[in-house]
């Protein structure tokens, strides 16, 4: 498999991001122009592209000392099993600009909790305290 790694997603990569959240129970709702003005804010963006067409995503939010958020890893339905997961978070953890991280989160649902467990997650004790305006 020839994949392309890209830091920024601009162009038609925004549209193909935008069609991956569709493809998700856990984004399916969120707006094309929502999504554009996110990637404006994350610290970091991973993208996988496959005969230049995104594949793959995640992105990081961190302040580059003690924590790195990891949200929204996405891989096509047609590249799951192929180990594209992997290399996304993989990716992430050797960023030259994360060396030093004290600490990566990231939420998931409980089905995917082996799959990061293998990468060295654990589970968490403290809870997800929310407020919506």
């Amino acid at each position: 498999m020839d994949l392309q790694w890209i830091d920024r997603i601009e162009g038609r990569h925004q549209q193909e991001l935008h069609t991956l959240y569709q493809n998700e129970w856990w984004t399916k709702n969120r707006q094309f122009d929502d999504v554009v003005r996110m990637l404006d804010h994350c610290d970091i963006v991973i993208g996988c592209c496959a005969e230049g067409r995104l594949v793959g995503f995640a992105r990081v939010l961190t302040d580059y000392v003690y924590k790195a958020m990891i949200f929204d890893v996405i891989v096509d339905t047609t590249f799951r099993g192929t180990g594209l997961g992997q290399k996304i978070m993989e990716r992430i953890k050797g960023h030259e600009k994360l060396q030093s991280m004290a600490s990566f989160e990231l939420y998931c649902p409980d089905r995917l909790i082996p799959f990061y467990e293998k990468m060295g997650f654990m589970t968490g004790t403290s809870s997800l305290l929310r407020h919506q305006p």
